[in-house]
């Protein structure tokens, strides 16, 4: 539980996430237990099950090979490392032809992506116990805001600050308008008469001699 939660922080937890941190340790374990590695001789019996059913690779020392395998596969669990050679058996390995011994980092390849959603599974739930804490404060400031709203003296006082602070604001009609005096106005509407337009192509020499012309 203490490399999830700290001591001090799960005691601090409320019951509902204390029983979360619970199920999550108890997940934690059986995983770990899963993940145990194998022993070598467990590894030796897989290589010898594919070594039974597939050519050898060229030019490769059997001696070598097993000590190879093991070295890649040492952390490894049986249950990976068995299954790892049946997909190579059975065809399921995709860019293996079926006929030659797959190669240690191969097989150690295919045996660790096998692992791939339980180790991703370990993961989530590592992250999920790391914020447990950091939920039960949300919790807390949610329920403490829920109380203050339903407080009768709260109320009041937003009350009051929102009545303060409309009075306070500028009123509807409290500005007055002034107007303008005659002289502005008559102003005003001379600029808004529409003047009459004149063309200035007559005055232009191509109007000019246009002009002539005409003559």
């Amino acid at each position: 539980m203490t490399d999830l939660i700290a001591k001090d922080a799960f005691d601090r937890l409320p019951e509902q996430y204390r029983k979360r941190a619970r199920e999550i340790a108890a997940r934690v374990r059986d995983i770990d237990a899963v993940l145990k590695p194998c022993e070598p001789a467990k590894i030796g019996e897989a290589v010898v099950r594919m070594f039974r059913q597939f050519r050898d690779q060229p030019g490769v020392d059997h001696a070598d090979m097993a000590a190879e395998y093991r070295t890649a596969c040492f952390d490894l669990p049986e249950w990976a490392v068995s299954e790892a050679a049946n997909d190579f058996l059975a065809g399921r390995v995709e860019n293996h032809t079926g006929q030659f011994m797959p190669t240690c980092a191969e097989f150690a390849r295919r045996a660790r992506h096998i692992l791939t959603p339980i180790l991703a599974e370990r993961s989530a739930l590592r992250v999920e116990a790391g914020k447990l804490v950091e939920r039960a404060e949300d919790d807390r400031r949610r329920h403490l805001i829920e109380l203050e709203r339903h407080d009768p003296n709260v109320r009041d006082r937003v009350a009051a600050l929102a009545e303060s602070a409309a009075a306070g604001g500028l009123k509807r009609g409290a500005l007055t308008h002034t107007g303008l005096s005659a002289e502005k106005q008559s102003r005003l509407d001379a600029l808004k008469r529409p003047r009459s337009f004149e063309s200035k192509i007559t005055t232009t020499r191509i109007g000019k001699g246009e002009a002539r012309n005409a003559r």
